[in-house]
């Protein structure tokens, strides 16, 4: 990883059994380490796989805060 990884966004949930969300950490931090900026999100529901998670309103919010951050890192307007 450098300076030159992408901005990146990150979304977890707590109870996936098939991925630690400690992955997500690490990488987080890896990306803080080598200055490259990133955002994470750690929902305490929710199995590894969620897809848009339509159905779950807690867990539904990660495509909103998504959209946000690629607004406000001008990738979408």
């Amino acid at each position: 990883m450098t300076k030159q990884t992408p901005p990146t966004f990150l979304f977890h949930t707590n109870a996936d059994t098939a991925v630690p969300a400690e992955n997500s950490v690490y990488y987080y931090l890896a990306l803080r380490k080598a200055g490259v900026p990133a955002e994470m999100h750690i929902f305490e529901k929710g199995p590894h796989g969620v897809g848009l998670a339509n159905d779950d309103a807690a867990l539904s919010e990660w495509s909103k805060l998504l959209a946000n951050w690629l607004r406000v890192h001008g990738i979408v307007k």
